[in-house]
């Protein structure tokens, strides 16, 4: 609060108090400067700038509340006896101790309650968490992927921008598909239906090529027309299949379109399959990755898919306020999960890392640094879904937001914000360096399933050599065909024994059979016309409802 006093203590001569004329310690009214008759005022300007008070805070404490969020901060909670928690790094760590050092201030991390950025409570109007203890000032400030929201710049004051960064939901990996179905997957679903269709026409039309000019000018005897429809349909499939056959004409018709037949199916259709599925063996192929907000909510809705979100976070704001798309996935998640909101975006990625049917939604650049953590093999990021923007909070009406936001423009300008950040990256990959070559003896880091995971992750992306596993789809198909034949083989050989008993049965049985199949005829009958009585009555029913009725 900014207040003016004036007092008169003897005539013709005034005295100016004012609050906000120190920057290290509590604001109090102080003396800064007075007016007499003879000489006016004393000091010039009559009140002191902001940037000569709070230029130095001369060594004042600052109250900062900290929470648990990789990059910006590294807390470890229950660290000892005699702590609750530890600050252990992290870039906004940096920030703050470099502001500290320009403005020479202290400070001091609290730990806030509900370990929560805070939003607003219906039942008392207030905010709790940070914000909270931002709105009533006992907190100085907090810096620490705040997103700058409506809502939270009602209460508090937003510095210049720490981090530009956009919308983002990790899911896990697409997992490897089925090899024996490798046969199927050169193509597109919607190429397999034109590929059979193609096969059940060519026979008929190339029938139809080499009878119908016959028929229309006899050239050539044709002994039966269904032994050639056979034939011509037979001969087609052979060239699909690149077989060699007996051509069933040669007329020069019948030729032209054999030569172009057998074209198409070696350089468009064979060729290409061949070419696709070697590069798929190669490359085994996986299931398709979730990029967008519309492929999310199809999970949703069809696979039994689950979003997360960090509690009181702008991402659960957005998806519980928002409208679109968005408020169609907060209608999911309410009627499909129990329990839809995390403690951290840490423990959300951990959730991703061990199932399949888990995202979580949070910032890009948060969710990227976890999953360089967790492993990135394990994690997919999707497309961008908006951008956000992420600064220090302080207090409503903050006099010394000015020096911050200078000193935060300039590292923004120089881009040291950026190689801090791209610091925390580094400092990442020698961690992580360091705990596998410190590994106890006798331990083996290839043991670990999180390790085997990842290895495996790894080479299955590489390019390798074919192997009878990849083919396994051949053999199953043969194994298919086989049993095929067998069933075929059977039946015709029943049916064979059939008929050769019915020829040695006598008469008197074969009237029997001929009466019995004569009711079962007449049974038939009688059913198919209560069928077409029952449909003649429905639509005679529907027709006359659709009447006007007169009376």
């Amino acid at each position: 609060m900014r207040v003016f006093a004036i007092t008169n203590p003897r005539l013709d001569t005034f005295r100016l108090y004012y609050s906000q004329a120190t920057s290290y310690r509590k604001h109090q009214l102080e003396l800064i400067n007075w007016w007499n008759q003879d000489k006016g005022l004393f000091h010039h300007p009559t009140l002191p700038s902001k940037k000569s008070v709070y230029k130095d805070f001369h060594g004042k404490y600052l109250h900062v509340p900290v929470l648990h969020k990789p990059p910006w901060h590294f807390v470890r909670y229950n660290a000892s006896p005699s702590k609750s928690f530890e600050v252990i790094g992290g870039r906004d760590h940096r920030i703050l101790h470099l502001l500290s050092k320009k403005l020479n201030f202290r400070f001091r991390y609290s730990d806030p309650p509900e370990r929560s950025q805070g939003s607003s409570d219906s039942e008392s109007g207030g905010f709790n968490g940070v914000l909270g203890l931002l709105s009533e000032r006992e907190a100085d400030l907090f810096i620490g992927d705040m997103g700058i929201t409506y809502e939270r710049a009602t209460v508090v004051e937003f510095s210049f921008i720490t981090l530009a960064d956009s919308g983002a939901f990790v899911t896990h990996a697409p997992s490897r598909l089925n090899e024996a179905l490798a046969l199927l997957r050169p193509f597109q679903w919607q190429v397999w239906p034109a590929i059979g269709l193609t096969c059940i026409v060519v026979g008929p039309f190339l029938y139809a090529l080499i009878a119908l000019p016959n028929i229309w000018q006899p050239r050539f005897p044709v002994r039966s027309h269904a032994r050639l429809f056979f034939d011509c349909t037979w001969f087609t499939i052979t060239i699909l299949l690149k077989q060699t056959g007996k051509e069933p004409s040669a007329t020069h018709k019948a030729r032209a379109f054999i030569m172009l037949l057998s074209i198409s199916a070696t350089y468009v259709i064979t060729d290409m399959y061949s070419a696709n599925l070697t590069s798929l063996l190669a490359r085994p192929g996986r299931e398709k990755a979730i990029n967008n907000l519309y492929q999310l909510k199809g999970v949703m809705q069809s696979k039994d898919f689950k979003l997360f979100v960090e509690k009181q976070s702008p991402s659960y704001g957005l998806l519980e306020n928002g409208s679109g798309i968005y408020g169609e996935i907060w209608d999911e998640m309410e009627r499909r999960q129990n329990r839809y909101a995390v403690e951290s975006v840490e423990e959300g990625v951990k959730l991703v890392r061990d199932n399949k049917n888990v995202a979580v939604m949070a910032g890009r650049e948060t969710l990227y640094f976890d999953i360089q953590r967790f492993g990135p093999k394990n994690f997919h990021l999707s497309e961008k879904l908006n951008t956000a923007y992420s600064a220090i909070a302080l207090q409503s009406g903050c006099p010394f937001i000015e020096e911050i936001n200078k000193i935060l423009m300039a590292i923004f300008e120089a881009g040291i914000i950026t190689k801090m950040t791209e610091n925390e990256y580094e400092n990442l990959g020698k961690q992580q360096k360091i705990q596998v070559l410190e590994v106890p003896e006798g331990d083996n880091p290839a043991s670990d399933p999180e390790t085997k995971r990842s290895i495996k992750s790894s080479e299955d992306d590489k390019l390798k050599p074919i192997n009878l596993k990849m083919l396994q789809g051949v053999f199953y198909l043969l194994f298919i065909g086989n049993i095929f034949a067998g069933l075929v083989l059977l039946s015709e050989i029943s049916l064979s024994k059939f008929y050769k008993n019915s020829k040695r049965r006598p008469k008197v049985q074969l009237a029997q059979h001929r009466k019995i199949c004569k009711k079962v005829r007449h049974y038939l009958r009688c059913v198919r016309r209560r069928f077409v009585r029952m449909y003649r009555n429905f639509r005679h029913d529907a027709f006359t409802l659709t009447l006007e009725y007169l009376e």
